[in-house]
């Protein structure tokens, strides 16, 4: 009596399943997370700001990065490092920030294989990342002070940076970080951008995200001995909510492997993952005790 009605609830949690997945997938398709150059003109033409969009070679391709800010070839430099997926456009509101703009030459990098850098050529190693950071840093060679600020995985990316091109670096700010390797999450969806059923739905920049997040834990091993030789300034923000990047693990990593000496640590009570959009005055304010 009761089994025909089990049959059709079973088949209707089916039916939802696969369209609320295939939906997912849709979406996804595209969702490309990058602006074009006309898209990044007409952003900050509207808020009056002065932007340069620059291509340089690098690994057999192009890096994109825009800058706005200061044009002096010593000013103070601080550049963004997006997580993933996405790409510069993810920092457009800091470089067109009135309090910023007069203070420093203001970066934001696709990094590669996402945006206009190498788009969909993924480059999963936390070094290579680094090494195209420091390309464009190599760009301001007289800047008398260079801040990277790296969100999510572009936390570690930042760090890479700073212990690989040490002359490079004098300060860091992260924000939601994933350092800790025994903590790092593998969301579902991520798989979607692996398997050959769904990969070629999905946008390149998801398939790049993929392709990183599963090589994530083994490149922060490789990277955990090397903390405790940073010896920079390292401000680290973290959400207590963060869903992400799990607060009480990655708070504990930076407390336990970052010299006390140069950390300063930030909980922000009920705050999320999303912290430069989230909590952008907090960020801002941050950099302007890190600028000489």
């Amino acid at each position: 009596m009761h089994k025909p009605h089990k049959r059709r609830w079973w088949q209707y949690s089916l039916l939802a399943t696969f369209l609320m997945l295939l939906g997912f997938v849709v979406y996804t398709a595209n969702m490309s997370f990058r602006s074009s150059d006309e898209a990044t003109q007409r952003y900050f033409a509207k808020r009056s700001v002065q932007v340069d969009i620059h291509y340089i070679d690098y690994a057999g391709g192009t890096l994109r990065y825009i800058t706005t800010g200061l044009r002096a070839d010593t000013a103070p430099v601080v550049m963004w490092v997006h997580g993933a997926p996405g790409s510069g456009n993810a920092d457009y509101a800091y470089l067109s920030d009135s309090m910023l703009l007069h203070r420093a030459r203001l970066i934001t990098l696709d990094r590669p294989g996402y945006g206009y850098s190498h788009y969909g050529r993924s480059e999963p190693r936390l070094a290579g990342q680094a090494a195209a950071v420091k390309a464009v840093l190599d760009q301001y060679p007289l800047a008398v002070y260079r801040i990277l600020v790296g969100h999510s995985f572009g936390g570690p990316i930042a760090a890479q940076t700073a212990l690989d091109y040490p002359d490079a670096v004098d300060a860091l700010m992260m924000l939601a970080p994933v350092n800790d390797p025994d903590s790092e999450p593998l969301p579902w969806y991520a798989h979607l951008a692996r398997w050959r059923a769904t990969r070629w739905m999905m946008s390149k920049a998801w398939c790049v995200s993929g392709d990183e997040k599963f090589a994530h834990q083994a490149q922060l091993r490789l990277l955990q001995p090397r903390w405790k030789d940073l010896r920079i300034p390292v401000v680290h923000l973290h959400g207590e909510s963060d869903f992400l990047a799990p607060p009480e693990a990655n708070i504990a990593f930076s407390r336990r492997h970052i010299p006390d000496t140069w950390l300063k640590m930030v909980v922000i009570p009920g705050g999320g993952h999303f912290i430069p959009w989230a909590n952008h005055d907090l960020v801002r304010n941050e950099l302007l005790l890190l600028l000489p």
